[in-house]
C-alpha cells in the first residue's frame, strides 16, 4: 500500500468508505469465524428461557454487535491482522487491547436480556479471541480454541491477563 502522501483519490475514497461504512457493512469477521464463535460461547453462558436454537441465534446477535462495536473502535488495518498468520502483535499488546476494550464494550453495549455477568463473559470471550486471534503466528481457530479453555473472569475488576493464550 502507498504511503499516505502517495495515495490515489480511489483509494482515498476506498479508505473513508471503510471509515464511513454503513451498519450492515460494518463488520469483519467471516460467516465461519462468527458461527465458530458462537458455538464456543455458547457452551460458556446459558440465556434463560430459551431453546438451544434460538440461544445460538442470540449469540450470533451479539457476536454482530461486538464484531461491530470493534469495527467502530479498532482501525480496519488493525483488524485485517486477525488473518494474517506472519503479522501480528505481540502477547503484551494482546493482552492491553484486551483489557482496554473489554472495560470500554462493556460499558458501551447493553445487552438487557443477559444476566450482567453472563454479558460481561461474552463480551470478553469475543474480544479476547478476536484479539489473540490478532497476534503473530496464531490463526482464529487456534485463538477461539485457546480462549475457550480459559477460565474467564466475572467481573470487570478480574485479573484479565488469563485471557491471552
Amino acid at each position: 500500500m502507498p504511503t499516505l502522501n502517495e495515495l490515489t483519490v480511489d483509494q482515498f475514497r476506498a479508505l473513508m468508505g471503510e471509515f464511513f461504512a454503513t451498519p450492515e457493512k460494518r463488520q469483519k469477521m467471516t460467516h465461519d469465524e462468527i458461527t465458530e464463535l458462537a458455538h464456543r460461547l455458547n457452551q460458556k453462558i446459558n440465556v434463560p428461557i430459551i431453546t438451544e436454537t434460538g440461544e445460538e441465534k442470540i449469540l450470533i446477535k451479539i457476536i454482530l454487535t461486538i464484531d461491530t462495536f470493534l469495527y467502530d473502535h479498532l482501525p480496519n488495518e488493525f483488524y485485517d491482522l486477525v488473518r494474517s498468520v506472519d503479522k501480528g502483535i505481540d502477547d503484551g499488546e494482546a493482552e492491553r487491547l484486551i483489557i482496554r476494550l473489554s472495560k470500554l464494550a462493556n460499558e458501551k453495549i447493553d445487552l438487557p436480556y443477559l444476566p450482567e455477568a453472563a454479558e460481561y463473559i461474552a463480551i470478553r470471550f469475543v474480544i479476547a479471541a478476536i484479539i489473540n486471534a490478532a497476534r503473530k503466528n496464531l490463526k482464529f481457530t487456534e485463538a477461539a480454541e485457546k480462549v475457550e479453555a480459559l477460565a474467564i473472569p466475572d467481573t470487570a475488576e478480574a485479573d484479565l491477563r488469563k485471557l491471552v493464550a
